[in-house]
């Protein structure tokens, strides 16, 4: 047996609010976090010159794709707004009037 599934505007609502209150607030932290993985002198040893550049630029690239990560959650929870008060006003149009 299947289940139906049905998507409402408070389903809607409430991803999104999970995305704000959850999602986005872990990656601001994550993005503040990687400044604090840096390896000070005398960093790697011997080899701190090859691993200490390539270990900066991961770090720069997981900054990257956390701003662009934190840009794709922002541009989605505005979104949902857009789609809640779309499907907020189909359900009102839709409910069955009995006069």
């Amino acid at each position: 047996m299947s289940q139906d599934k049905y998507v409402t505007s408070t389903c809607i609502s409430n991803i999104q609010r999970n995305l704000d209150d959850k999602v986005l607030p872990a990656l601001r932290d994550l993005r503040k976090d990687i400044d604090s993985t840096g390896v000070g002198l005398p960093g790697f040893g011997l080899l701190g010159m090859v691993f200490g550049g390539k270990y900066d630029g991961v770090q720069e690239d997981v900054r990257k794709m956390t701003d662009e990560a934190v840009s794709t959650v922002e541009a989605w929870v505005a979104a949902l707004e857009t789609i809640k008060r779309n499907w907020r006003a189909a359900e009102e149009n839709s409910t069955v009037v009995y006069r």
